[in-house]
């Protein structure tokens, strides 16, 4: 190996070295580049590249460390419960989706998934999860890197691809994937929801249309847009006892982690999606006993105003709204809701930022086109209570390395979503007049 011993940190990338110097480095077949490399760039031939020279681009220092996420203690207090874990959702930038067309102020090579995939694996180690909640996982990284840099720092986990064919080449495509520490936590049980498949059975099943009408087809197309949720029972590895304060101490939680479909002009498949997934979780729920805690977190791809923002904090969701109005003046649009009042649950929401902070962060994703809050950690208010939250970088911190993410400090357009929960049970849960 060899670098460039005339180049600099600050040479121009198109690879043109004229009569530049180089300087013999190592003679070993394998070589790692050191800080002394930095902004030079390397070349290697030999018996094993059939005496040709590979030349690189320039050595690229390791990108800046994640800024510190400190936690904000909630002000809400209450009598002592049950267990704490912390839980963080992140929206990881599919490889797939990471091109320059759609992040042109982006870096090339910081677009490029081995660097981003170091800078988000230290991100998430770095704030300390118990769960680990991710969207945008590529199925193939998840086989090649995710699990397998998971699982060495103590992690297990289950994936679940979205429901279409990989784009082009197998492991294209991307997912959800949950992962839980595995001194912390045992796996109960674990499902997957496919929201094509669910749309299936409301047409025929509930609705009972005919499979081969236009109307079914149309609707069928409106709401097969291929995501899918994950749901996981988890055990505390050392589960508490009775005591005094906690007389029936609860030892189980239930995460789901979801990514709802991301176009802007679908607000009412975005909302039917959301209401077949809290319908789903009810059933699950009820059938477990109405004591189990349960954790919705995940890229919902609406913004607080919406009615996915309504649905999942108020139960039900306002007969004005536009996004249950959507075909009104629109006739080639299918009506795929049913009357408003039907859209509810059962379930007492909070959102543990919104509970914490006392608001929604002012932002969860930021790129040039779009800057707002899509991403939400939700809980059951009766038997968990959220502790702390990780407030999002200011503006100024999150362009500090571009004008948008991804940048080369921050790794994806999203930004993590990180918080301490703690298991409420038996008498301390009346500590919200629940």
């Amino acid at each position: 190996s060899y670098h460039d011993y005339g180049a600099s940190q600050f040479s121009d990338m198109s690879g043109n070295n004229g009569d530049s110097e180089w300087l013999e480095i190592s003679n070993n077949q394998m070589y790692i580049p050191t800080a002394e490399d930095i902004g030079r760039k390397l070349k290697e031939t030999g018996e094993l590249l059939m005496h040709r020279v590979v030349k690189t681009e320039l050595v690229l220092t390791r990108a800046p460390d994640p800024s510190k996420r400190n936690l904000v203690t909630a002000k809400t207090s209450g009598p002592r419960g049950g267990e704490r874990f912390r839980i963080v959702t992140y929206n990881i930038l599919a490889e797939i989706y990471a091109t320059q067309q759609q992040y042109p102020y982006c870096d090339l090579w910081a677009l490029s998934w081995d660097f981003r995939f170091q800078n988000i694996l230290r991100e998430i180690l770095d704030a300390c999860p118990d769960v680990i909640c991710l969207q945008e996982v590529q199925a193939d990284h998840y086989e090649t890197h995710v699990y397998n840099a998971l699982s060495d720092t103590g992690f297990e986990g289950v994936y679940k691809q979205k429901t279409r064919a990989s784009m082009g080449l197998a492991g294209k495509v991307d997912g959800c994937a949950l992962f839980w520490r595995r001194n912390k936590f045992h796996l109960v049980e674990s499902y997957s929801i496919e929201f094509n498949e669910l749309a299936q059975r409301q047409a025929t099943q509930v609705l009972g249309m005919n499979p081969r009408s236009e109307e079914c087809m149309a609707y069928l197309n409106r709401l097969s847009k291929d995501n899918v949720a994950q749901l996981v029972v988890l055990e505390l590895a050392q589960p508490a006892l009775t005591s005094r304060s906690n007389r029936d101490p609860i030892n189980q939680v239930c995460i789901a982690n979801t990514h709802l479909y991301s176009n802007k002009d679908f607000p009412d498949v975005k909302l039917w999606q959301s209401w077949q997934l809290l319908q789903e979780l009810e059933t699950f729920v009820m059938s477990r006993g109405t004591n189990l805690p349960l954790m919705i977190s995940g890229d919902f791809n609406s913004t607080p105003d919406t009615a996915v923002y309504d649905l999942l904090s108020r139960q039900a969701v306002h007969p004005g709204h536009p996004d249950v109005n959507m075909n009104n003046n629109d006739d080639s649009t299918p009506s795929i809701l049913p009357d408003a009042m039907s859209i509810s649950h059962s379930f007492q929401l909070g959102s543990v930022y919104n509970t914490v902070i006392g608001k929604e962060p002012h932002v969860t994703n930021y790129t040039a086109q779009f800057k707002g809050v899509l991403d939400y950690m939700w809980y059951s208010v009766q038997n968990l209570r959220p502790l702390s939250a990780a407030p999002i970088p200011e503006t100024q911190v999150l362009t500090k390395h571009g004008e948008a993410l991804p940048s080369t400090q921050y790794s994806s357009d999203h930004i993590m979503l990180i918080s301490d929960m703690q298991i409420m049970g038996g008498s301390s849960l009346r500590h919200n007049g629940t």
